[in-house]
């Protein structure tokens, strides 16, 4: 169980050079798409930490939603730039639904930290019998 992370890593490189060269795109496009995809992938896993933290975790839903998030990002990314949706002028033109996705997964990215935070400081805490977070410990006042 531990290495399967390892092994999913090395299938995914394996598959994207194998595949890189059959469809192959400017490297500036592609980096667009696979920091969309990054952001996406960051926030459902800082999600998924979340929700394990809160013994909540499921690993269909985070694996669905991985992906699932991931290719919707790119998707609108895509969508955004077939539709003419760009800001900026010459080269440097970007994917005004980039700047959407940009925003709006960094807010999931810092509430998820604010959360993450959050439960860590909470446990920290009950292990050192300090109680919840602004409560004063018995026999301190």
């Amino acid at each position: 169980m531990f290495l399967l992370p390892f092994v999913a890593l090395a299938l995914g490189f394996a598959l994207f050079w194998g595949l890189a060269g059959e469809y192959a795109l400017a490297g500036e496009t592609f980096a667009r798409y696979a920091a969309i995809a990054l952001l996406a992938g960051l926030d459902t896993v800082l999600g998924g930490v979340r929700a394990w933290l809160t013994d909540k975790f499921d690993d269909t839903i985070f694996i669905s939603g991985f992906f699932l998030n991931a290719l919707f990002a790119v998707g609108l990314v895509v969508l955004g730039e077939q539709l003419g949706l760009e800001v900026g002028f010459g080269d440097g033109r970007i994917s005004m639904m980039m700047i959407g996705a940009v925003v709006l997964f960094s807010g999931r990215i810092l509430n998820n930290l604010a959360a993450l935070r959050r439960l860590v400081i909470e446990r920290v805490r009950a292990r050192q019998g300090l109680g919840a977070i602004g409560t004063v410990p018995l026999g301190s006042e």
